[in-house]
């Protein structure tokens, strides 16, 4: 006697996966000025390779550590001043993720929830 199982995989979302990274947490909120300081931020639909950066105030374009979807890395830039800072995390989307080299794509900022990193 056999028995079939069935799986009903019902599309119930028609759409696809959020590009638009979101923000919950940071590590850390605060830290010394001109001194090394690397700070984790929780979220979710970070992307690997690239494709997704942090902007620190006027610090455009840090480059990340890829953890995971719901986590990445960045190192504070050691130049800036004391103060309080705007850190958002920024998704480039522009339809294709592996770009022929001599091509180039117009490409969607996709820029997450803002949360504020002061330096003492």
């Amino acid at each position: 006697m056999s028995s079939t199982r069935t799986l009903n995989c019902s599309l119930t979302k028609k759409s696809l996966p959020s590009f638009d990274p979101v923000m919950y947490s940071l590590s850390v909120t605060f830290s010394n000025a001109h001194a090394y300081s690397l700070v984790y931020i929780k979220g979710e639909n970070f992307f690997p390779n690239g494709t997704t950066y942090v902007n620190f105030g006027p610090y455009k374009n840090l480059s990340i550590t890829y953890l995971g979807s719901s986590c990445i890395s960045f190192v504070v830039p050691i130049n800036a001043n004391s103060g309080n800072y705007n850190v958002n995390v920024v998704n480039i989307y522009n339809g294709n993720f592996s770009t022929p080299i001599q091509y180039t794509y117009p490409a969607n900022l996709n820029v997450s929830n803002t949360i504020i990193y002061t330096l003492l």
